[in-house]
């Protein structure tokens, strides 16, 4: 699921290119369900890259997504959107938004470090097909950089980009501050920004606010901790199972048994959380996949039968499914890349 935060403005940016919102909301198939956000706290990945992509068609812009987020307020997350204005420096606002991120959105691993010079700011989602996650990467990374350079001094901090998936958009039509170190294909999608940045200050740097904020977001967090993430720990079982090479025990009876409940009940709560336990196994699969894909020392034979795969032929298909694109051509870019 989605903050449906993220979609305020959309309409705004659509009429600004020349289309018509109503007729985004039609395309993307969305016209029964979707809500104004004050009714509809959550929306689903889905439905999010629904309309980004709709938008996308409406506007001719295949960049929409990113346009949309270079226009969008982080405060419209609310309490969590504030904090990281209030914040003292872009340091502390970047630590505290990742470590709260769990509020706007689940499923999904963001991090924030620092590499030697550069800081590192991540965003992967847990489960969904390339085509779901596209979009939103796409949006979420722009709407930190775009934050990152409007929020803390103005200047262009960010100088890499990482995508998991391959744009559908040509390089030429990449926003300008992207600079010319993007890089596609990538195990994470991340921006990267200058480690000296980090001491720029807040954009409304204000302690009293800030520590207002502060409490609150943090007490959400902890009760949020409180509860049970099914999601997580169904994660954990799977990328156990596959390190072992256990490949027969990565099927929904065999965890929902090693949970003590039934596959029925396995695949309602995890509805619960917007997932679904077919989409959980194959992101992470895709994973080790990918890692192994990334290591020349193995070749896709090697791989596929590291992964359970009883022929190459299986493996790839179902490596275009999960990527857009067969191991042999990851393995390519990867191996230009470097």
């Amino acid at each position: 699921m989605v903050h449906a935060g993220v979609t305020i403005g959309l309409d705004e940016i659509v009429r600004r290119h020349g289309g018509n919102p109503a007729r985004v909301i039609e395309a993307s198939g969305l016209q029964h369900t979707f809500q104004p956000v004050a009714h509809t706290p959550e929306i689903t990945l889905s439905a999010f890259s629904s309309l980004l992509r709709a938008a996308a068609e409406e506007t001719g812009l295949p960049t929409f997504s990113m346009e949309f987020a270079e226009a969008f307020d982080v405060r419209s997350f609310g309490a969590i959107g504030y904090l990281f204005e209030l914040a003292p420096d872009l340091g502390t606002a970047l630590n505290d938004f990742c470590a709260a991120f769990e509020l706007l959105q689940e499923n999904t691993e963001i991090g924030f470090e620092v590499q030697g010079d550069l800081a590192r700011i991540s965003y992967s989602v847990r489960f969904g097909t390339p085509e779901e996650k596209g979009p939103d990467a796409e949006f979420s990374v722009t709407m930190l950089g775009a934050a990152l350079r409007k929020g803390h001094g103005g200047a262009s901090n960010v100088c890499r980009l990482d995508l998991e998936h391959y744009p559908d958009w040509e390089r030429g039509a990449a926003p300008a501050w992207l600079g010319t170190d993007f890089r596609p294909n990538s195990n994470r999608n991340a921006i990267f920004v200058q480690r000296s940045a980090l001491d720029q200050p807040g954009r409304f740097k204000d302690a009293y606010l800030y520590r207002i904020v502060a409490d609150r977001v943090f007490d959400d967090l902890r009760n949020l901790g409180s509860r049970s993430d099914l999601v997580s720990i169904v994660v954990k079982l799977l990328k156990h199972a596959f390190s072992a090479g256990n490949f027969e025990q990565l099927n929904a009876p065999n965890v929902a048994r090693q949970l003590g409940i039934s596959v029925r009940t396995l695949h309602r709560q995890l509805a619960a959380y917007g997932a679904k336990f077919r989409d959980l196994r194959n992101c992470v699969m895709l994973d080790s996949a990918r890692l192994l894909m990334s290591d020349n020392r193995w070749s896709v034979t090697e791989a596929a039968l590291a992964l359970g795969f009883s022929e190459t032929s299986a493996f790839s298909r179902a490596f275009r499914q999960l990527s857009g694109q067969s191991p042999a051509q990851f393995k390519k870019v990867r191996t230009n890349r470097f």
